[in-house]
């Protein structure tokens, strides 16, 4: 799964049931609830508390092999610019743990 695909998964759960409802019931500001809506990318914290109520591994969304990546605020950088540095940290990760491995043979 992707983090764009969260938007879809809440308003699926949500259903009928208010924003002010929903909010309360996974913890969160109904306005942050809205803007999930809308497709903003939530923090950390926020995303855990919303991964909690979906039922869904929080790594589901924010893996990337070994790590992960998560921008607070959508306007932070675009979406390609956040893959393209999720790829360079995974490459530079991967040759970390090369030279680690080389170094301790």
């Amino acid at each position: 799964m992707k983090i764009e695909d969260l938007a879809g998964l809440v308003q699926k759960k949500k259903g009928s049931m208010g924003v002010r409802a929903a909010a309360a019931e996974i913890g969160i500001s109904p306005t942050t609830l809205s803007r999930i809506e809308k497709g903003h990318i939530p923090d950390m914290g926020t995303l855990e508390k919303i991964c909690a109520w979906l039922e869904e591994d929080m790594d589901k969304f924010t893996g990337i092999g070994g790590l992960q990546i998560a921008f607070k605020k959508n306007k932070a950088v675009s979406l390609d610019t956040a893959k393209s540095l999720a790829v360079l940290i995974e490459l530079a990760s991967k040759q970390f743990a090369q030279e680690i491995e080389v170094e301790g043979h």
